[in-house]
């Protein structure tokens, strides 16, 4: 059998680094999973790096573990970034329509592009991860998702730019080389749920992909096949735990898996009985109170934000749940009743080989960062994208 092309997506997530191998065989159109492999996480909080020596070594040990697990070898690293710092912006740029017959070419496109990112606001101590084109107008007039061929005097382009904070950037850049990993591009986590857990038809009606992390929530807002809005909250499952080791006065590691086992949301009646207890004096009632108490924080930001954008109770596709607060029992039910949206938890689809290894809401985020690295294959037909130029720039800044 011919050897697939394959690229390993990398989530640095707070509490676990997560590697996973995606291959595409020669005439095939779905990616395999080949291979996974997951190593404690140190050196980070909040998605962000603090100790890129430290967090170097976690990596190295999750790349080592892929490497037993698969016969099949590359150096093609996409490496995730996430964590507080994320953020978005859109901008306008105009530019004159450079041919003589007054006809848009790719060029143009390019520079209406530039242009909008020479308009941007708010840059300082921050580096673009994405520049997506929204839309093109021309002459004020017509409007276009894709310009080319279209006739005009000017050419107007509406951008959206995912960036993230400098120095963060930079921690991973220097983790990646201590780590010996030759990353080729560095992905937005919660723009590479997009293509593994979003469909296309929900990306055009209208979804938000909210993946529960361990100390953070990121969601990510599309419409009309495009992102619209991008926001990281400082709250996350992590929070969870460390409430229900205060309220019941235990270790982290106990209360760790008191809320894997038995944390139910909603639908408890309160008792007396024995059998309600799940953890010394401490009934259902009382975990599942102090379970909600902290979504219910985390909610209300969300919601918070769609009100900002605009967005509340109007996503047709509702939300997307991911990421390993996407685990707790009746998760579903809380998200609908609280933000009244249509709500399901993430699958991986479109996707074979060992798929029940990424069956899992934690793994959403590596294999969408696998997925846009298939993308990179030339003009693959499988996936969209365009690659950018954040890693060979900043190396060359790298002591």
């Amino acid at each position: 059998m011919a050897r697939p092309f394959g690229v390993i997506g990398i989530d640095l997530g707070t509490d676990t680094i997560k590697a996973v191998l995606l291959g595409v065989f020669p005439g095939e159109d779905v990616p395999r999973v080949l291979g996974v492999a997951a190593a404690t996480s140190q050196g980070m909080r909040r998605g962000n790096v603090l100790e890129p020596s430290v967090t170097a070594q976690s990596l190295m040990q999750a790349l080592d573990l892929l490497a037993k697990s698969t016969e099949l070898k590359t150096r093609r690293h996409y490496v995730g970034i996430g964590g507080v710092g994320l953020g978005c912006q859109k901008a306008h740029g105009l530019v004159a329509i450079s041919r003589a017959d007054g006809e848009v070419s790719p060029e143009d496109a390019k520079r209406a592009i530039a242009a909008s990112e020479a308009s941007l606001q708010r840059t300082q101590n921050r580096d673009i991860l994405h520049r997506i084109p929204l839309i093109y107008r021309i002459d004020n007039d017509t409007t276009a998702h894709d310009p080319i061929g279209l006739s005009g005097i000017k050419l107007e382009a509406e951008t959206l730019f995912i960036t993230a904070f400098s120095q963060n950037t930079k921690a991973v850049l220097k983790l990646i080389d201590e780590a010996r990993c030759d990353a080729e591009e560095l992905i937005a986590n919660p723009y590479a749920l997009s293509y593994s857990v979003l469909s296309k038809r929900e990306k055009e009606a209208g979804v938000m992909a909210l993946d529960i992390g361990a100390s953070t929530t990121s969601l990510i807002i599309f419409e009309e096949g495009l992102p619209y809005s991008l926001e990281i909250i400082p709250l996350g499952s992590g929070h969870i735990t460390n409430d229900i080791a205060t309220g019941f006065q235990i270790g982290i590691d106990e209360a760790e898996k008191l809320k894997i086992n038995y944390g139910a949301i909603g639908n408890i009646t309160s008792s007396n009985k024995k059998d309600d207890l799940v953890y010394g004096n401490y009934s259902k009632r009382k975990l599942s109170d102090i379970i909600e108490a902290r979504l219910s924080d985390i909610f209300e930001l969300v919601e918070k934000h769609l009100k900002k954008v605009g967005r509340a109770g109007l996503l047709p596709s509702g939300i997307v749940l991911t990421g390993g607060g996407a685990n707790l029992p009746g998760i579903i039910d809380f998200v609908k009743n609280y933000l009244m949206l249509p709500t399901r938890i993430t699958s991986v689809e479109n996707i074979g080989g060992f798929k029940d290894k990424v069956n899992n809401p934690t793994w959403s985020a590596a294999v969408g960062i696998a997925m846009i690295g298939l993308s990179r294959k030339g003009n693959s037909t499988i996936f969209r994208g365009a690659p950018n130029k954040l890693l060979k720039w900043f190396r060359a800044f790298l002591p």
